[in-house]
């Protein structure tokens, strides 16, 4: 079995949660040698937990080293760094989303067909044994009516302040800002030059998790063809709720809601898909809760009565199989499930559905 040498980009939150725990872990096929973060503490510290010889404050200096794939895991746009390991010669896996521009997208799927590189998007749900379950069981149903996707968001410390966590407040001032002023110029070319507010549900609540969910919904049905209706209430707080409505042409609507609920240690994810004589339901645990089971909900009719049974498929880690498939696409040549045009097809739906709540003033690439 081919032990892939492994380089990471950015050590935060999902970085020592799971990822870099996981790749221990799965040290029959993967060895971290190299990291890269702008924090030189937390370079320091997590190079020290984990053992890792070699960390780098620049991500160019770590593409250049003697790597098979890099992994992203940066906070704001991914396509510089996935871009540069990509022309390095390795193969990549971006956190989602994979970026901010269907333009950058663009730029990324070609690098890696250009390159010959595999490229994969972080969408672990896809990959969960309880969520391809669910799929090939609405995948059989032949009287889809209505699909409505509920996700109650809690501040996220609820779920992950257990783990162990390093934060260093040691990155320049003037980075910081200018990696700000980067992301602001990208979400102006994205959805317009729109409120402050808007540019944080852009980046933060849509791209950053309600793309977990049309992705989910996409693995399952394909693109939706129209985002009717975008509704963002209150909109006077950065923590707002959305609802948006899809139609797939000729076939069943879908109401999507995300809400930030920050004070109940609740999680609640739910793909429900509604027909006339059946039911499924999919329901996430919280990505911060590790080998938590994605419980299925079947109901249906048989003889006059109603039956439903809940499925636990597998406490297998969604994380650690994803990865697993990212080895096998690397050590075969096979195309990620996620590759960059699922991404990138994420990305056009959620600037549809932006475009959907403030159609009169919207510019950038949601517009066109």
């Amino acid at each position: 079995m081919a032990r892939l040498r492994v380089g990471v980009i950015g050590c935060g939150t999902v970085a020592q949660i799971m990822w870099l725990p996981n790749l221990r872990e799965l040290d029959d096929h993967f060895a971290v040698t190299a990291i890269s973060d702008l924090s030189p503490r937390l370079l320091q510290s997590v190079g020290d937990y984990f053992g890792i010889p070699g960390r780098f404050p620049d991500y160019r200096d770590l593409v250049a080293q003697d790597l098979d794939m890099v992994i992203v895991l940066t906070a704001g746009s991914h396509a510089p760094p996935a871009i540069a390991a990509m022309e390095a010669g390795k193969h990549v896996i971006v956190e989602k989303p994979m970026c901010f521009t269907l333009r950058e997208a663009d730029a990324m799927i070609a690098t890696a067909e250009r390159t010959g590189r595999r490229m994969m998007v972080s969408y672990m749900k896809r990959y969960d044994p309880g969520y391809r379950y669910g799929r090939d069981t609405v995948r059989g149903m032949d009287d889809l009516r209505y699909i409505q996707i509920n996700i109650l968001h809690p501040d996220p410390d609820l779920y992950y302040a257990h783990h162990r966590i390093k934060r260093f407040r040691d990155i320049p001032p003037d980075t910081l800002a200018t990696l700000q002023a980067e992301d602001d110029r990208l979400t102006v070319e994205a959805i317009g030059d729109v409120s402050p507010l808007l540019r944080h549900l852009y980046r933060d609540v849509v791209l950053g998790s309600m793309c977990h969910d049309t992705n989910a919904l996409r693995g399952i049905l394909g693109t939706p063809q129209q985002a009717l209706f975008t509704t963002i209430w209150p909109d006077a707080t950065i923590h707002p709720t959305v609802t948006t409505v899809l139609a797939y042409d000729n076939g069943p609507r879908v109401v999507l809601t995300w809400s930030y609920l920050s004070a109940l240690r609740d999680y609640f994810e739910e793909l429900a898909f509604i027909g006339e004589a059946g039911r499924v339901r999919i329901q996430f645990p919280s990505p911060w809760l590790k080998h938590f089971p994605t419980p299925v909900e079947v109901q249906g009719m048989e003889d006059g009565t109603e039956w439903r049974k809940r499925v636990n498929v597998s406490y297998a880690e969604a994380f650690k199989e994803e990865a697993l498939h990212f080895h096998h696409c690397v050590t075969t040549g096979e195309q990620p499930l996620t590759d960059g045009r699922d991404g990138r097809a994420d990305i056009a739906l959620l600037q549809q559905i932006v475009a959907a709540a403030h159609p009169p003033g919207l510019g950038g690439e949601a517009a066109r």
